[in-house]
């Protein structure tokens, strides 16, 4: 985030620095959800999750459907709870 109190360090992405700022690295489902968010915010295709293409697709369609960060969160948010329960199934 800018100006944010976290961010990106050296190669994570901020999903990826918040994971390790608060010892959930660990969490295999939280990691996957961090590589599929960094490959998104950093125009990567380093880790290629076949679940990235649609997340973006998502992400953008909330962005252009709703102008308020505050909107945009509480659409968004379920949708990446729902990619994080279908990796911790074994997804």
């Amino acid at each position: 985030m800018y100006e944010g109190e976290y961010g990106h360090e050296g190669e994570r992405c901020t999903f990826e620095t918040l994971l390790a700022c608060f010892g959930l690295e660990n969490d295999a489902a939280l990691r996957r959800v961090g590589e599929v968010v960094h490959d998104l915010d950093c125009k990567e295709s380093r880790f290629g999750h076949p679940e990235g293409a649609g997340v973006a697709a998502m992400v953008q369609g909330i962005a252009a459907a709703h102008e308020r960060d505050e909107d945009r969160l509480q659409v968004g948010l379920p949708l990446f709870e729902a990619l994080y329960r279908s990796f911790h199934a074994g997804g």
